[in-house]
């Protein structure tokens, strides 16, 4: 009989399944668009701000087509 050793003991590899998955392609996409429109949006109220009332306040649902 022949005994083979090959070191320390082994430890098996985690299993795939235990890992948590990014998010798909399409949900950085969707939300890489919403970023840039938020930006955009962000910009064009700076640029129109002086327009606005000094005591105005803009809060969220407040707008023109209600809460979000």
């Amino acid at each position: 009989m022949v005994a083979v050793t090959y070191g320390g003991a082994r430890v098996a590899a985690p299993a795939v399944s235990e890992t948590k998955p990014g998010k798909g392609i399409l949900a950085r996409v969707f939300d890489a668009i919403a970023e840039t429109q938020m930006k955009r949006a962000q910009r064009e109220l700076a640029l129109h701000r002086h327009l606005m009332p000094h005591d105005f306040e803009f809060r969220r649902g407040d707008g023109p087509f209600g809460g979000c």
